[in-house]
């Protein structure tokens, strides 16, 4: 049998594990978390393999005739790739509903039965298959990058920024198109080196003579421009939550509460940066732990862990939480919509701060990961006051599989209240700034904002 060349990995191929991050393991790279991005933007966009199998199919059925394998000579069946062209047109009828994966074991099968009967004069061995199974990806391979390429120019859902980077590929390329997207995204991102203290205050002091951040100082923020763009959230509490008995006596302030929440979101978050509605829209009160009194001890609440799932199109809270949470948990919204080269940015923020290439555990229950930074400094000091020093540095350096981050949500709780709001500008002007101008860039135009100062974010 001919060597070939091992395919491309491709998560729409099914050949890509995502990395899995783990405290006490090595950090995924940025590149990896990147690719994990891109993914999640194109299946949340319906993009399936499923999808890409039927036009991968159809291109290979129109470029390649079925040879007819019944009637050639013994001596054209000694060729293996008229076994799997025509394994792959006897297979036509079984795409539907398979996976590419799917369909090329399906394809791999059968060719490697025929091979084995005309040419082997034996059934296929392990090794065998394998070599047979190269050669079918390596023959469909093309038609599937052509394949993907065309969904993707297709779905309408996808974001413009990402289209377009799959668009700018290499002619006859065979690279997974989202790989090549990623390429570039990080070819073109750059951390200038870490301002001193001077350039720090100047930053700051460039930052504080922003409408916005006056606006957050003043606290009036959820009263500045842009906050009557905040459209009411729908409310509705769980059963649960409705029949415990802390709930009345927190529901009136959480009713109050959520909607300037959102309101704060949209003085924060130009429109042009806000995720689609359906995502922030919907706020479900979910009920809380109530443990028992026992003895003295009188009843224990502890409040439900809020979150924000895009796929459920609600954002989670308990009746207890305040302003501050609302705005953070839509921020995870925020950040997932955001054009792919500003989380580019972010995520160079947390690997220039990275202080070792192992995982650290933020609270010691071998959960939750963290990048080992060296500082968060608004943050740690905040937290530190509490006694959470270690938590306030780490938490915001949380790392997820699908490259979500904390940065945008921390940053926009902070922004939404004025204490921590000038902790964030002053003790932390890079990672305010890179969030200011992710969620605001109208406010970084070089008509607005000093261009030297900029210079000091990441690009």
């Amino acid at each position: 049998m001919m060597p070939v060349q091992p395919s491309p990995d491709s998560a729409m191929r099914g050949d890509r594990t995502r990395p899995k991050p783990e405290p006490g393991k090595p950090a995924p790279t940025d590149f990896q978390l990147l690719l994990a991005r891109l993914e999640d933007h194109v299946k949340e966009a319906g993009v399936t393999q499923v999808m890409i199998s039927q036009p991968a199919l159809n291109l290979f059925q129109a470029a390649v005739a079925d040879p007819g394998i019944d009637a050639l000579p013994a001596h054209q069946k000694q060729n293996l790739d008229v076994h799997v062209d025509a394994a792959m047109h006897a297979c036509a009828f079984m795409v539907a509903g398979s996976s590419v994966q799917g369909y090329v074991d399906m394809v791999t099968l059968k060719a490697a039965a025929s091979y084995g009967a005309d040419v082997l004069h034996h059934e296929a061995t392990e090794a065998e298959r394998e070599q047979v199974k190269a050669r079918v990806r390596a023959r469909f391979e093309p038609h599937v990058v052509a394949a993907e390429r065309q969904v993707y120019a297709n779905t309408a859902a996808i974001p413009a920024d990402i289209k377009a980077l799959i668009a700018n590929h290499a002619p006859n390329s065979l690279k997974d198109p989202l790989t090549e997207a990623a390429e570039q995204v990080r070819a073109a991102s750059h951390m200038p080196v870490d301002p001193d203290v001077g350039q720090k205050a100047k930053l700051a002091e460039a930052l504080e003579a922003l409408p916005v951040v006056k606006a957050m100082y003043s606290g009036k923020i959820a009263k500045g421009s842009g906050a009557e763009g905040g459209s009411l959230p729908k409310i509705v509490a769980t059963d649960g939550a409705k029949t415990q008995k802390h709930f009345q006596k927190h529901a009136e302030a959480f009713y109050k509460n959520a909607p300037i929440g959102m309101m704060i979101y949209a003085a924060l978050v130009l429109p042009s940066r806000r995720p689609p509605e359906q995502h922030v829209a919907n706020i479900e009160i979910t009920e809380d732990t109530v443990e028992p009194g026992r003895f003295w001890i009188g009843t224990r609440v502890t409040k439900y862990r809020a979150n924000a799932a895009r796929v459920g199109n609600k954002v989670c809270l308990s009746v207890m939480d305040e302003i501050s949470t609302v705005v953070h948990e839509i921020g995870h919204q925020v950040e997932f919509y955001l054009p792919v080269v500003e989380w580019m940015r972010l995520q160079r923020i947390l690997h220039t701060r990275m202080n070792g290439a192992v995982l650290l555990d933020i609270y010691g229950d071998g959960k939750e990961p963290a990048y080992d930074v060296t500082a968060m400094p608004a943050f740690e000091h905040y937290y530190g006051l509490k006694g959470q020093s270690r938590t306030g540095k780490l938490y915001p350096a949380k790392v997820y599989s699908s490259g979500d981050t904390e940065l945008v949500s921390m940053t926009m709780q902070f922004f939404s209240q004025p204490d921590t709001a000038k902790l964030m500008i002053q003790l932390d002007p890079v990672l305010a700034g890179t969030v200011l101008r992710a969620i605001r860039p109208d406010d970084f135009a070089a008509d607005r904002f000093p261009v030297d100062m900029a210079q000091l974010l990441p690009s």
